[in-house]
């Protein structure tokens, strides 16, 4: 792993690699992951079913040769396979972590690291932390959640790893538990602070009963700066890019994983730039995770970067699941948080049935402007119901933007 570089990359020969050398190392490291999961019971018959062998991997493009793999293929693993699974090839007796995810979408999947696979999760925040301005001796403030959640170790690790001093506070999960969080802490010189945009603004409303200053704005932390991080979850590669701050989006770790954007109904990869499904293949592991579809909508492009670094960039776009259609149209909650306050509290509402028009609800007084230019921006007729500020309900971690017609 690279030491902390003073310079403007965390690691210059990895993040300049050039295009040739790099794809010449995602083949070698390809290869290496497909003859690693081999060693899984799970894999080792979807690789048979499919005819491949790590000696057919002669180029980053034979990924597709892979048959793709979903959150509910490894929920049905450990429903058959307790408690962790049949899909890695390195189990309990050689983990250091254990986590478990949130559940958010269905049966919480265990995750597990061992050694080699935390150092290579450390190399990658580093490489994300550097690209923000972090540095080695910041104090950061992050909410993630502890516990079995993994999400603090993750960070924690990965803080530790830059030299940095993280004060984790926990997801805030009302406002007097976000003032005693902010009141605890009110004397620390904090550099940084590390939040989802849900925690930020509860935080930011509990700051304002104390009179606590030093948050950031929630345009520095908002819609348009999270689809300019990536994570591949914390399954597969949960620090999978970042962006430089000199073009649009995150450049990608290709020399650890295999990104793909691929149309949801043909399987085929989408044209640059355009909305596909996000597949990623982690390389570099003891446990590799080939061709995991995240659920998630990313776009990517192959443009040469500014600041030097030679990776891809992409762009976040949402769940695929918080896809609404509308008269043929896809809307995502990003299409609409990009023309509101960067502050602003909404939520879609997914209707029963199609009628054309897109209903949203939205805190804050009725402003036109608003209306005419989401309308504009999706072309659809918007329904805009402008609601009391705090009727909506708070996120403490991750915030739901879409809910069902009848539901708050």
């Amino acid at each position: 792993m690279a030491a902390e570089s003073n310079g403007r990359y965390w690691n210059p020969e990895a993040q300049t690699m050039p295009r040739r050398a790099l794809d010449a190392l995602r083949t070698e490291r390809l290869r290496e992951a497909v003859e690693q999961a081999r060693r899984a019971p799970f894999f080792a018959h979807r690789l048979d079913a499919a005819g491949v062998r790590a000696e057919d991997i002669r180029s980053p493009e034979d990924v597709r040769r892979l048959p793709r793999i979903t959150k509910a293929d490894l929920r049905r693993s450990e429903a058959d396979t307790p408690p962790v699974g049949d899909y890695r090839p390195c189990g309990l007796d050689r983990a250091v972590r254990i986590a478990m995810s949130s559940g958010t979408t269905g049966r919480p999947t265990a995750m597990i690291w061992t050694e080699r696979d935390l150092d290579v999760e450390r190399e990658l925040s580093a490489r994300n932390h550097y690209r923000l301005g972090i540095r080695p001796g910041m104090v950061v403030v992050g909410a993630h959640p502890g516990y079995l959640n993994g999400g603090q170790g993750l960070q924690q690790a990965a803080y530790e790893h830059m030299g940095c001093l993280l004060v984790s506070i926990g997801p805030p999960e009302s406002v007097d538990a976000a003032e005693r969080a902010l009141l605890s802490i009110r004397e620390l010189p904090v550099d940084r602070w590390q939040l989802f945009p849900s925690a930020l603004l509860r935080l930011r409303e509990a700051a304002e009963r104390i009179g606590f200053k030093g948050l950031p704005e929630p345009a520095e932390i908002g819609p348009l700066t999270q689809h300019e991080k990536i994570s591949a979850g914390m399954e597969c590669v949960a620090y999978l890019g970042s962006s430089c701050g000199v073009s649009g989006g995150a450049h990608l770790a290709e020399d650890y994983a295999v990104v793909e954007a691929l149309d949801p109904v043909s399987g085929e990869p989408v044209p640059d730039g355009e909305r596909g499904r996000l597949v990623v293949t982690s390389l570099g592991r003891d446990n590799p995770m080939l061709r995991y579809d995240l659920e998630d909508v990313v776009r990517i492009e192959a443009a040469p970067c500014p600041c030097g670094e030679t990776s891809r960039r992409g762009f976040w776009e949402g769940r695929a699941k918080d896809v609404v259609t509308v008269a043929g149209r896809d809307v995502l909650p990003i299409d609409v948080w990009r023309h509101l306050d960067a502050a602003a509290e909404f939520v879609i509402i997914r209707p029963e049935r199609d009628t054309g028009r897109l209903p949203v609800k939205v805190e804050g007084e009725r402003d036109r402007d608003v209306e005419d230019a989401l309308a504009h921006a999706l072309q659809l007729p918007v329904d805009v119901e402008w609601v009391a500020r705090g009727e909506l309900p708070r996120a403490a971690y991750k915030a739901q933007r879409v809910v069902p017609a009848g539901q708050p």
